[in-house]
């Protein structure tokens, strides 16, 4: 079993569809195909289960896709480090985001270095919070822009610089009839469903969710749907699924259909930031965390639609 299997094998797994994997990589369907079934054999088990008209990971395929993204990052670092140490490299930085805050000042960072150290290298995994600090404990990453929420623990050897806060915020959809309110009690969201981001993927954020509603309005939330990505969360309060408590920056996704109303009484908050393991000694790092405030004294406009 090499790299190029693994890559062949995550492609299917994302896109679920022998056809668009081969399309990815250039070759025949047959070809990808016949990867696939030896590592089947190579395995001893069923990777996918797979039909005329579907396909899906089983549960063994869905344990080893995880643990193949790792061995095929973990290649790819060894190359570029053995690379890098036959170039005039500076060094490198392997950086995980979440994605929604990010891009407000995420693009700008990464011109400022590259046009400033032209020897770094700067490699980019967008993933989950939980995945990420998974990749940051194992040293799959060197530093990552993760969360954090007021009153939940956070792992005791990472380093968090707190990059900006913002407030949770009540979403609905317009439609809903407390969509006209300027601010709405906790307690009045009781009886409601909400959509969650998945506990197995963001846990603290689901932590926060339920101990908020615990702590402040005294109610258990009545959740009727989780999900891995805030943007399929936005999707799901658009199709009037539920509603939920979300970060106000991600009132700037734009979407009409949607309203991000205060909450009466205490606020919560949530704290994006810049994390990296505490033993980690790549001198890279200061020199990141340095650059990024420069770029954010330096952006007013992205400070006030995101940050």
């Amino acid at each position: 079993m090499d790299i190029r299997q693994l890559q062949y094998f995550i492609s299917v797994a994302e896109h679920l569809s022998f056809t668009v994997a081969a399309k990815h990589h250039f070759i025949a369907q047959t070809a990808i195909s016949q990867q696939i079934q030896a590592m089947e054999k190579k395995l001893g088990v069923r990777l996918f289960t797979r039909n005329s008209r579907s396909v899906q990971l089983t549960p063994a395929g869905t344990v080893f896709l995880k643990e193949a993204k790792l061995l095929v990052s973990i290649a790819t670092d060894a190359i570029k480090k053995t690379q890098n140490a036959a170039s005039d490299s500076i060094g490198s930085l392997k950086i995980g985001f979440l994605g929604p805050n990010e891009k407000y000042f995420l693009p700008e960072l990464i011109h400022t270095i590259r046009r400033k150290y032209p020897g770094i290298d700067l490699t980019f995994t967008q993933n989950t919070a939980d995945t990420i600090n998974e990749y940051l404990a194992r040293g799959l990453l060197d530093l990552a822009f993760s969360e954090c929420y007021d009153q939940i623990e956070q792992p005791g050897d990472f380093e968090w610089k707190t990059i900006s806060s913002h407030p949770i915020c009540a979403t609905l959809h317009v439609d809903h009839p407390l969509a006209t309110q300027s601010k709405i009690d906790l307690l009045a969201l009781a009886k409601e469903p909400f959509v969650a981001i998945d506990s197995l993927d963001y846990h603290a954020a689901y932590e926060h969710l339920v101990a908020f509603c615990a702590r402040q309005g005294g109610f258990i939330p009545k959740i009727v749907s989780q999900h891995r990505t805030p943007e399929t969360v936005l999707l799901m309060i658009e199709a009037r699924v539920g509603i939920s408590l979300l970060p106000q920056f991600l009132a700037f996704s734009g979407n009409p259909n949607l309203r991000f109303i205060e909450l009466t009484g205490e606020r919560a908050w949530v704290h994006s930031t810049l994390v990296w393991r505490k033993n980690n000694n790549n001198q890279l790092i200061p020199l990141l965390w340095h650059e990024l405030q420069n770029v954010l004294s330096c952006s007013p406009d992205n400070l006030a639609n995101g940050l």
